[in-house]
């Protein structure tokens, strides 16, 4: 309702809500001291400009017709030194003129810390920092590695795509969240295979970072 009506000093503050409390200890007791160390910086450093450009992304949402959804993703997936437990979420942008097989707009990653959720700047979602691209080099795939067909799969004569959400790293890893859409019978073959792909990572004012996207794995029986 703010970002519809304008209210800049009431979007702001409710975005000011989202912050991490004390973040420079939070980090590294919820990820461990090396990993928690190297979001420390940049979350702080970057804070407010982050917080700026959701606010301008939320204003310019607002004038468009859709809703925004929220999934809850597998933390202990996502975070391999994760050594508290943690509630993750997804939100979404969804068009309402899409189709059902266009992708949604990241917003970004939601965490449910000390009673509210708060928001994960650290993971890029380049429509809402679109302002901040300079200049801007896409992650580029470098090794893949085909899936392997599921005998089952192949004996059913199951074929299709399998989209995945996925992180792909600042050293070009990647991160499988959860399947968007796909055969089941093909999910486990396709996480596995992406799992060991590598990209140059996605260079951002010269430097990597972390980015949200999907994959596509096709399954064809005439391959």
């Amino acid at each position: 309702m703010a970002a519809k009506n304008r209210d800049n000093a009431k979007l702001s503050a409710l975005i000011k809500e989202t912050e991490i409390p004390n973040y420079e200890t939070w980090f590294t007791a919820t990820f461990g001291q090396e990993k928690g160390e190297s979001w420390v910086g940049p979350y702080g450093k970057n804070l407010n400009r982050n917080e700026k450009q959701l606010q301008e992304f939320m204003i310019e949402v607002a004038l468009e017709d859709g809703e925004i959804s929220a999934q809850k993703l597998d933390a202990a997936k996502m975070y391999d030194t994760l050594t508290v437990p943690l509630d993750v979420y997804l939100a979404d942008w969804n068009k309402s003129s899409g189709t059902n097989s266009q992708a949604p707009d990241h917003i970004g990653y939601f965490m449910f810390v000390d009673g509210k959720f708060r928001w994960d700047s650290t993971v890029e979602f380049f429509r809402v920092q679109k302002s901040n691209r300079g200049t801007f080099v896409p992650a580029k795939l470098i090794k893949r590695v085909a899936p392997e067909y599921p005998p089952e799969a192949r004996e059913k004569r199951i074929q299709g795509t399998v989209r995945l959400n996925v992180i792909i790293g600042k050293d070009g890893s990647v991160t499988v969240q959860n399947v968007v859409q796909g055969d089941q019978a093909l999910a486990l073959a396709a996480i596995e295979a992406v799992r060991q792909w590598r990209y140059q990572p996605t260079i951002l004012t010269g430097q990597p970072v972390e980015i949200q996207t999907t994959i596509d794995v096709v399954f064809a029986l005439n391959q």
